[in-house]
């Protein structure tokens, strides 16, 4: 949970680099993800499957965010002062950082990431332009 609260703070601070909203401005907007990081946590000790803490986040943000909660208002107003990548920083960064613990292991693969990197990069290209062009389609957009 520390490494949670110095990515949220890394965020913030970001935040305040990028749009120079005061960085106690956004307190409301610590204590939302943090409660979101917090009971995603404790789902998945709860809860045994073999989902990843990250979809348990995304499942309680939806449940939240769902319109008729309570708590919707001020979760969107909160959470909306921070942008995107504000927050994509800090994991990025600490995704780095674990995978430079396991630099032995990334070399034992040698080609076969670069293989595996171009496979997963077009794939998640061609499916998302899949989703973007029936989501256009069924909207009349294009």
């Amino acid at each position: 949970m520390k490494f949670v609260f110095l990515a949220l703070l890394l965020a913030m601070f970001t935040q305040t680099l990028t749009t120079g909203i005061s960085f106690f401005n956004m307190w409301d907007s610590f204590i939302a993800m943090s409660i979101v990081v917090f009971l995603s946590l404790v789902a998945k000790s709860y809860i045994k499957s073999p989902l990843p803490t990250f979809a348990y986040a995304t499942i309680i943000g939806i449940l939240i965010c769902l319109p008729e909660t309570a708590v919707r208002t001020f979760f969107l107003d909160s959470i909306g002062k921070v942008q995107f990548l504000s927050c994509t920083v800090p994991l990025l960064a600490f995704a780095g950082l674990s995978v430079g613990g396991k630099m032995e292991e990334l070399k034992k693969l040698s080609w076969k990431v670069i293989v595996l990197f171009l496979v997963v990069s077009t794939s998640c290209f061609l499916g998302a332009s899949l989703i973007a062009q029936l989501g256009f389609s069924m909207k009349g957009i294009i």
